[in-house]
């Protein structure tokens, strides 16, 4: 398969990712906890987590010939602190603001080790 599907397929991951867990804060900090927002966001951003996974995985195998560099095995690292993260806003809602900025920080590190590829 041509290396952009895979590219965009990732992206659009990344965007449900962000969608997903905005309606997940939005919805903890406001104290409704709305049960139909918690499903669109958890589904929303569980199928964003999974686009992004298997998206990756094809980038990998279509442009690196499946070999891993430590930068890959980092953003695995933030991939695994997201999936985590759903959790956390479910059980301390009060911390909004904190999972708010940072899953931004955390997505400025996965863009960081893509264009910069530090550990080269």
């Amino acid at each position: 398969m041509n290396p952009a599907i895979y590219h965009v397929l990732h992206i659009l991951g990344i965007l449900m990712l962000f969608m997903g867990y905005g309606a997940l804060i939005a919805n903890a900090m406001s104290g409704t906890n709305a049960k139909n927002v918690r499903i669109l966001g958890a589904s929303t951003s569980g199928i964003g987590l999974l686009l992004m996974l298997v998206a990756g995985f094809g980038l990998i195998a279509r442009l690196y010939n499946n070999e891993f560099e430590i930068w890959m095995w980092s953003k695995f690292a933030v991939w695994l602190l997201f999936a985590v993260l759903i959790v956390a806003i479910k059980r301390k809602p009060q911390l909004g603001y904190f999972f708010w900025t940072l899953s931004l920080l955390l997505g400025l590190l996965s863009a960081w080790m893509v264009y910069f590829k530090p550990f080269l």
